[in-house]
């Protein structure tokens, strides 16, 4: 009976282990599927500090992944969620701290 239930468990246990991978790999397929990039023309950056607070604000928008800003060229390149944001929304953070974003391409 001890063996029976030994053998039972372990069953289960390897069930939920192939479960929670087959969920893991399609949440990373989605994932992937949903990833884009998008480059913005920032305006009105006129120190060398300011890229940092364009790109902090576009990292508080939920769904953006990474934000790198070049103050040189007046550029923004953002990896984001699509499908929990919008480069509207994105730009939209620049513009309201006053460094107005402009859409210049999406990946």
């Amino acid at each position: 009976m001890k063996n029976l239930f030994i053998s039972v468990s372990i069953l289960l246990a390897s069930l939920l282990v192939n479960v929670t991978y087959a969920e893991s790999s399609t949440l990373s397929h989605e994932m992937a599927s949903t990833q884009k990039t998008a480059t913005f023309t920032i305006n009105k950056m006129t120190c060398k500090m300011c890229h940092i607070t364009v790109r902090k604000a576009m990292e508080k928008v939920d769904g953006v992944i990474t934000a790198s800003v070049d103050y040189d060229s007046k550029t923004a390149t953002v990896a984001f969620d699509s499908a929990k944001t919008t480069t509207d929304a994105i730009a939209l953070a620049s513009t309201n701290i006053g460094y107005p974003a402009v859409l210049k391409a999406t990946n």
